[in-house]
C-alpha cells in the first residue's frame, strides 16, 4: 500500500473542516469551563448594571431565569452559530486570496511523521508535535495546536490508506502521544 497522495484542497473541504474544529472545540471541557466563566461574567456585570440603574432586587431576582435565557442564547451564538455561520465566507474568502491552497500538495506518511511537500514547501511534523486529530466521513483535521490545523480530505485516500492512518492515529492517543 502507498503512504503517499496528491491532491488539491477545495472549498468543501476546508468548510468540513471548519466545522469539524467547532463541533470539536464544542466538546473540549476548556471550553465549556471558558463560557460558564463568560456566562457568569455576563450575569453578575447585567444584574449590576440594572441594580445601579435602580431596578429593585426582588424583581432583579424574578427576572433573573430571562436574563439567564438570554445571556445563553448570546454566549452560544457567539461560541457556535457565529463560527458556524461566517466560517464558508471566511474560507470562500481566504481560498481565493491564499493561492497556496489552490496548488496540489503531495502528502505521504510513515510510522513517525506526517509530511505534506507543496512548490517551495516541505513540512515533516511528527506525529508527536500534533495535540489532537478529528476525523468525520469527510476529512481527518490534524492538529498542531487549539486553532492551527491541517486538513486531509479522505475522498483522496483509498480504503487501506483510511485505516492505516486511523490505526497511526489511535496508536499515539492510547500511548499518550496526542
Amino acid at each position: 500500500m502507498h503512504r503517499k497522495v496528491i491532491f488539491t484542497l477545495n472549498e468543501l473541504d476546508l468548510r468540513r473542516a471548519g466545522r469539524l474544529h467547532v463541533f470539536s472545540s464544542a466538546r473540549n471541557a476548556r471550553t465549556m469551563i471558558r463560557m460558564s466563566i463568560l456566562w457568569i461574567g455576563a450575569m453578575a456585570v447585567l444584574s449590576g448594571y440594572l441594580y445601579l440603574l435602580g431596578m429593585p432586587w426582588p424583581e432583579l431576582r424574578e427576572n433573573l431565569p430571562v436574563f439567564a435565557l438570554v445571556i445563553s442564547a448570546a454566549t452560544f451564538g457567539v461560541s457556535f452559530i457565529f463560527p458556524l455561520a461566517l466560517g464558508p465566507i471566511i474560507i470562500r474568502r481566504r481560498f481565493r486570496q491564499d493561492k497556496l491552497l489552490r496548488q496540489a500538495g503531495t502528502v505521504n506518511w510513515d510510522e513517525e511523521a506526517y509530511t505534506v511537500e507543496q512548490p517551495g514547501i516541505y513540512n515533516r511534523i511528527q506525529w508527536g508535535d500534533y495535540s489532537k486529530w478529528r476525523e468525520d466521513r469527510h476529512v481527518f483535521v490534524l492538529f498542531r495546536s487549539d486553532y492551527t490545523y491541517q486538513v486531509l480530505p479522505k475522498r483522496v485516500l483509498a480504503r487501506e490508506q483510511i485505516e492505516d492512518i486511523q490505526r497511526l492515529l489511535s496508536t499515539r492517543s492510547r500511548n499518550g502521544i496526542f
